[in-house]
This record gives C-alpha cells, sequence and structure tokens, in this order.
C-alpha cells in the first residue's frame, strides 16, 4: 500500500500525522506524509531545509511594507522522504517556482524513517504535508495542527485570536456556535498561510481480485477506520500481503504519530471505543458508548466512567482491565513520554501540568475503580471526547513489559504484548514486517491468519510486485491513474473512494524567510492546482486552497480563494514582501 499525514497515517484518523509522501494504498490513517507508501490513513508531510533558528512559535503579523531595494529571495529547501511518488511533488514544485516566480528551490531526498525523525524535532524548513482525520470534526484539523505548541503543529503557527477561539470551540456545547467558531479559526489560519494547501486525496488503489469482494472500504474516509478493515477481509489461503513503503520509526502506541505505525497498531491493539464504516462510535473494550442516560457521562459532562467487558484479554492470555488503561492515559501525558497528541488530552484534569512537569501524577483525573471501571475527570464538558477517547493514543498498553524490557524493546517483536486481534512475530527494518493471529484474541477471530507488510519504496517496484502476485494490494506510480484506468486488465481492479484528507506544501514558520506573511502569501499563489492534478495525481483527487476538505463539517470551498493560482498576483505579492521576481 502506498503511504502519505498524513500521520495515517496516517493520522495522523491521526493521526494522527500523515506528513510525509503519499499513500497509495489510501485505507488507513493519518500521518506527515513522509514520502512513503503505507495502507494506514492520517498524514503529515514534510520536506525543507534543516537549518539554524528559532524554535520558538512566530506570529502571524506580515511584515510592514518598505521602500527599501528588493533583495534577492535567500535559497529554499524542500526535503522529503525519497519514496513513492515524493520525487515526483518534490519536482513538480520546484519547476512551479521556478517558472511562475523564477525562485530557484534545492531538493533534499532523505530515508523516510530519518525525514519523520528530522519532522518530530521540527527541523525541517519547509515540506509535503498531509492530514487525514482521525475523527470526523474539524476539531481535529484545526486544534492539534494550529494551536500554539500543540503537538503536531510542525509550522510554528502562532495567532492569540485563533488560540482563544479554539479554547472557546473546544467547550461549546452548543453545536451551531461551536462551528461558527472553527469557521473562524479556518479561514484565519488560511489568510495566514502556514502552507500551501494543493488537494484533497482520492483513495486509488489496485486490489488482487481475490481480496476485492471482502475488502468494505468506509463510506466517507479510511484514516478513521485506518487498518482495522483488514479484520474483516479474507484470502483463500488466510494470509494477506501488502507494501508499507517505508518503514516504522515506533510501535509505542502512545507516542506514534505517522501513517505507517498506525497500520501495523491498529491490528495489535483494541481501544475502548473506535468507529464503524459509517464513522460512528461503537463500544470496543467498553460495553457500551457512555452517556448521560446509562450514567457514562455526569449531568455537568465533565466526568467520564467507562464500563469494560469482562472477558478482555492481552495476547499472553493476561486480563486486560481498567489499570492498564489508566497507566497507558498517564504515560502518554507524562512528559518524558513527549507524545505528540498529548495536548489532545488536556481536558483531563491534571493532564495539562503533568505533561509540562509543573504537576503530579496523581493530580491526573483517571482512576481504575475497579478492573471493569474506568473513571475520567474533565475540567470543562467537551462534545468531542467520546471521539478522542477512540484515539490510539490511549490504547492500553502493559506496565510489568514496559519496566522489566524498557520503552524501546518492549514495543519490539518478542516482546511486544497487545490486545488485538494480531501479534507482532517479525519486524526487519526496511525489509518486512509479519502480523499473526492473535490466539488467544477475546473478540470476533480475525479471518486472516498472517498479514505481511513489505517496505517497498518505490511506487514502481510495489506495481510490478503486484503484478508479479508479490504483494495483493498497490498504489500505483503518480500520474499513471489514467492509464490505469483505461487498462483491460488492471482498471476493473481499482478501488477507489473519498477520503478525509488535505495535502499541503507545509512551510516551519519559525525559519527565515518563510517568517515573512507576503512570502508565503506570493509561493501559495505560484502554485498551479489543477495541474498538480492531472500531472501528478493522474485526473484522481480534487484541488484545494484550503485546509478542512470536503465532507468534514467546517467545509468551506470559498475559504482560501484569494490564493488561488495566479502567476502575475504572485510575482506582486513576492514583491510587496521585499524580494524581486
Amino acid at each position: 500500500m502506498d503511504s502519505a499525514f498524513c500521520p495515517v497515517h496516517s493520522p495522523k484518523f491521526r493521526r494522527r500525522n500523515l506528513g510525509m509522501a503519499e499513500h497509495g494504498m489510501d485505507f488507513t490513517r493519518r500521518d506527515f506524509v513522509k514520502g512513503a507508501t503505507v495502507i494506514t490513513g492520517g498524514i503529515l508531510v514534510f520536506g525543507a531545509e534543516a537549518c539554524g533558528g528559532t524554535t520558538t512559535p512566530t506570529t502571524t503579523t506580515a511584515p510592514p511594507t518598505t521602500t527599501k531595494p528588493l533583495e534577492k529571495l535567500p535559497q529554499l529547501k524542500f526535503q522529503f522522504a525519497n519514496t513513492g511518488s515524493n520525487p515526483n511533488i518534490a519536482a513538480f514544485l520546484q519547476g512551479q517556482l521556478k517558472q511562475n516566480l523564477n525562485v530557484d528551490l534545492t531538493l533534499e531526498p532523505m530515508e523516510s524513517a530519518a525525514f519523520q525523525n528530522l519532522v518530530n524535532a521540527k527541523n525541517h524548513t519547509w515540506s509535503f504535508y498531509g492530514w487525514g482525520a482521525d475523527y470526523p470534526d474539524p476539531e481535529n484539523f484545526l486544534q492539534t495542527i494550529y494551536g500554539t505548541n500543540q503537538g503536531n503543529n510542525k509550522s510554528g503557527y502562532s495567532n492569540a485570536t485563533v488560540d482563544a477561539n479554539i479554547a472557546s470551540a473546544m467547550k461549546e456545547l452548543d453545536n451551531t456556535k461551536r462551528l461558527a467558531l472553527w469557521d473562524s479559526v479556518h479561514k484565519q489560519v488560511v489568510d495566514d498561510c502556514p502552507g500551501i494547501y494543493v488537494f484533497n486525496r482520492e483513495r486509488f488503489n489496485l486490489v488482487a481480485p481475490a481480496l476485492k469482494p471482502t475488502l468494505k472500504p468506509t463510506g466517507q474516509d479510511g484514516q478513521v477506520m485506518g487498518d482495522r478493515l483488514l479484520r474483516g477481509v479474507s484470502m483463500p489461503s488466510g494470509k494477506l500481503r501488502l507494501n508499507l513503503g517505508g518503514d516504522v520509526n515506533t510501535l509505542d502506541t502512545n507516542i506514534a504519530s505517522w501513517a505507517s505505525s498506525l497500520s501495523i497498531l491498529f491490528n495489535l491493539f483494541d481501544g475502548l471505543l473506535g468507529f464503524d464504516q459509517n464513522l460512528n462510535l461503537v463500544p470496543v473494550v467498553a460495553s457500551v458508548l457512555p452517556s448521560t442516560t446509562n450514567g457514562g457521562i455526569s449531568a455537568d459532562g465533565k466526568t467520564y466512567t467507562f464500563t469494560l467487558k469482562s472477558n478482555v484479554t492481552w495476547s499472553d492470555g493476561k486480563p486486560c482491565t481498567a489499570a492498564d488503561f489508566e497507566y497507558s492515559i498517564k504515560r502518554m501525558l507524562a512528559k518524558d513520554t513527549a507524545a505528540e497528541y498529548a495536548s489532545m488530552y488536556f481536558n483531563i484534569v491534571g493532564g495539562e501540568a503533568y505533561n509540562a512537569g509543573t504537576g503530579p501524577v496523581t493530580g491526573v483525573g483517571v482512576t481504575a475503580l475497579s478492573a471493569t471501571s474506568l473513571q475520567i475527570k474533565l475540567v470543562a464538558a467537551q462534545p468531542t471526547f467520546p471521539q478522542v477517547m477512540a484515539l490510539w493514543p490511549v490504547y492500553p498498553v502493559r506496565k510489568d513489559v514496559i519496566d522489566s524490557k524498557g520503552s524501546t524493546a518492549a514495543f519490539q517483536a518478542g516482546n511486544l504484548i497487545g490486545n488485538g486481534p494480531f501479534t507482532l512475530t517479525e519486524w526487519v527494518p526496511l525489509d518486512h514486517i509479519t502480523l499473526k493471529a492473535n490466539a488467544n484474541y477475546w473478540g470476533t477471530k480475525p479471518t486472516l491468519t498472517e498479514i505481511t507488510f513489505k517496505q517497498i519504496t518505490d511506487s514502481q517496484a510495489s506495481l510490478a510486485a503486484y503484478k508479479n502476485g508479490e504483494i495483493d494490494m498497490t498504489g500505483v506510480p503518480a500520474g499513471t491513474e489514467k492509464a490505469t484506468i483505461a487498462d483491460p486488465t488492471y482498471g476493473p481492479q481499482i478501488v477507489r473512494g473519498a477520503d478525509l484528507t488535505t495535502y499541503a506544501f507545509q512551510y516551519n514558520m519559525t525559519k527565515a524567510p518563510l517568517t515573512n506573511k507576503l512570502l508565503r502569501q506570493a509561493l501559495a499563489t505560484a502554485i498551479d492546482r489543477d495541474t498538480y492534478i492531472n500531472t501528478i495525481r493522474g485526473g484522481v483527487g480534487h484541488p484545494t486552497t484550503c485546509w478542512i476538505p470536503p465532507g468534514m463539517p467546517g467545509y468551506d470551498a470559498t475559504i482560501g480563494a484569494a490564493y488561488k493560482f495566479d502567476a502575475a498576483k504572485a510575482k506582486t505579492l513576492l514583491t510587496q514582501a521585499g524580494y524581486t521576481p
């Protein structure tokens, strides 16, 4: 499968990060578009110069107009994972800037895992970035990505007005007012231009005839369901072979954020809640969805009590209890864990202070009342809290294994203990990861006996492997989509569908000269998105000038219209920014 978070992988659902390259196989989650090909969802993508400079989030105030002589724009560099369609994407950006602004861009390809680590450390300057929905709400696209110092804010974006509106939206119980607040956040973010919003992804994959009848993607988004879809598919041999597209940087569910990691984790772990094919919340380890009616949510909306099923076990047969969830949530919030998604759980009493190192773990409002009862106290009522509790950062983890093996080795093959339908049996870096059915799984047994995720980084090689019968699903090389559709053999093997995912060329706004708002706007206006879709995406996908995708509450096609492709306007903006075209 090809990867994007976007993030996701994800997806990214990061997620929740897709950031890196695009997924070729898009039945999954989020993650920085790392340029790898993943089956996951949620995405983040980056690829820019790693250079010195402040790491403090910058404000979005435009520089004052000046009459000083125009300067030559300092050299820009673009870093990206050298996998999948990323090289073509980078070359497209390079060509557009040269053609439309006479701006030179230096390309710096990197190995996939190294690229993810660079972005996580915020040592990039500019890169391709994608985000797929972790859950279907505008909060997921705006709070963690553009709130000041939030875990998935890789751009360094910071705007006090945006932060205030985010805070208000997070606790607003009136849905009409809540969506209006998110709309104001979205409009301000796009105007501040922390990235060049390029297109909304459409899933487009070749699926083996033996697999296709049982593969049932969601009606709207592969990110949210992620590779949980694999639990219900079948193959005559019982074995499924996919292409992850790049290596995994971690299988620690508390800290994972890239699509490649989530592709694996969605099959190794189960959370309290999850999503069904129609993106509705459903209980998984929890026996019921908490509500005010059943006593799971207090009248003031600030106390949740999750009742767990009594038969849930780990892959080694030991009971999985509320205490495991308590430990996992607190570990995720711990400062030393450095979880990118931690900020999404700061509404838990004591969570933000504990994460900052200013409060004790005993002050965190998460308590196992019994083996099957978990209580969580919130600072304020939060309409989307149940959705947030369906995400992977709060899946349970085993304290005894982490204590005995260490926080890294505990998530390696031979040590990792999960509570999901599969177990991790092999992890050969840059080669493959193998999962086998969990003999002790407490839920509905998976149809498959084994899943192998290969790590083929070249999209042509992935396609060749599919045609040779070595893998059962793949994306196609960017730009060949139309030819594939017309192919009498492979056209009928295509599976495509909508996806709540947006890709952008995301700036690191803390790195000069990208601190200049007018420059960012000039670069955004210099990109021909229609040409991108036709030449890079083979006509698959939808051009966009905004961040929230179609199908998501809060989508508004008019947002960002001021930055549609206009070479003449781009040159004017560049001059206003103080640089010569």
